[in-house]
């Protein structure tokens, strides 16, 4: 059975998850949404599997430490992108950590986009090339 990538988007604000989880879904993925960080943590353990984590740090009930350490923990590890208006977070060096981007929220979300690209192909080489959606051009 084909397998697509699965993304779990969160964030406070539910304009910005339904736009979100339009834009995702139109590019080919099964998307998941979450509003606070007690949802976010259930969601990792979810049964059918998450493949990447897009959260903004300002949410309510969050504890990042707490999702980070799940996310990495996890068998395989889940990579997170950390979608923020907080300039400091984007702009830090996350090659520190593997797995983690910071993405600056902004009215475009095509570095958004390619960072989601860029990461599915660089923990799921593996994936059959017939999982992969039209957004994932260019597949390594």
């Amino acid at each position: 059975m084909k397998r697509i990538f699965t993304i779990l988007v969160a964030d406070k604000n539910k304009n910005v998850r339904d736009f979100l989880h339009r834009e995702l879904a139109a590019e080919g993925y099964e998307v998941v949404v979450a509003r606070d960080g007690s949802q976010i943590l259930s969601e990792i353990d979810r049964e059918d599997g998450l493949d990447l984590l897009v959260f903004d740090l300002e949410m309510p009930d969050t504890d990042s430490s707490k999702i980070f350490e799940k996310a990495q923990n996890r068998q395989p590890p889940l990579p997170v992108i950390v979608h923020t208006f907080l300039t400091e977070e984007a702009e830090r060096d996350s090659s520190l950590n593997k797995g983690e981007v910071y993405i600056e929220k902004s009215g475009n979300i095509d570095h958004l986009k390619a960072a989601i690209a860029d990461m599915l192909k660089e923990f799921y080489l593996d994936r059959p090339v017939d999982t992969w959606p039209a957004g994932v051009a260019g597949k390594k």
